[in-house]
């Protein structure tokens, strides 16, 4: 009787992954692909115009994905996933996950364009996006002049990013990972547990929100006021 009790548990714990797994395909994986699906052109490339919003996008998912790995929002997790799930892709990520994602997430949310990396050389460091190409011109440098505004020329020094590939990348680590939350306990009770929780309302309390210089009280009886109304 205890074998097959044993047994049992064994085989809802193995049920209870199989149905986490399949919620990183039909919650993260399938939303995305939609999204996606909306930018490419007829013949399933992202044009020119919609390679800030392709970023975007992509370092959202990474960000959400980082969170439920680790069970945290921050970003050393989402850093994390790269190099981890993203780098059994191409092993480059491990080496320069971090900074494609300071450079372009931070950059793109809060300025609007990638930032630009000077290095302890005093080298320009910048970004050239592809849209279409090979693995091996991926992470690739070249140098380029600049023209100032007082006449002179910088070089700076791109890294090729290829979007198509980064985004195929990002799915195919979407499926690295449901394999693992399928057969590891460990990391599927932290992807159920972060997945059920990110919107309850106990994450971000009024008296917790107010901590924050940029929220004032002003902000919660505007809301008061309406629901008042109602």
């Amino acid at each position: 009787m205890a074998n097959t009790n044993s047994d049992e548990n064994e085989l809802a714990k193995s049920l209870n992954r199989l149905t986490r797994a399949s919620y990183v395909k039909s919650h993260i994986k399938e939303p995305l692909e939609e999204s996606m699906a909306t930018l490419l052109t007829e013949h399933k490339m992202f044009p020119t115009e919609s390679i800030g919003i392709v970023l975007l996008l992509v370092f959202t998912y990474i960000d959400l994905l980082g969170c439920l790995y680790k069970g945290s929002n921050s970003s050393a997790n989402a850093v994390e996933f790269m190099r981890e799930y993203l780098g059994r892709i191409d092993p480059r990520y491990k080496e320069v996950g971090g900074l494609l994602y300071d450079a372009l997430r931070h950059g793109l949310v809060h300025l609007a364009t990638p930032k630009r990396i000077q290095l302890q050389n005093g080298m320009i460091l910048d970004f050239l996006f592809a849209l279409v190409g090979q693995r091996q011109d991926n992470f690739k440098v070249t140098k380029a002049q600049e023209m100032q505004t007082r006449g002179d020329r910088l070089d700076i020094y791109r890294l090729s990013l290829n979007l198509s590939l980064l985004y195929e990348d990002l799915l195919s680590a979407m499926d690295k990972y449901a394999e693992d939350i399928r057969h590891n306990q460990v990391l599927s009770d932290i992807f159920w547990k972060t997945f059920e929780t990110r919107r309850k309302p106990e994450k971000a309390k009024e008296e917790v929100l107010l901590r924050k210089l940029y929220i004032q009280e002003s902000d919660f009886d505007f809301v008061r006021e309406q629901i008042s109304n109602l």
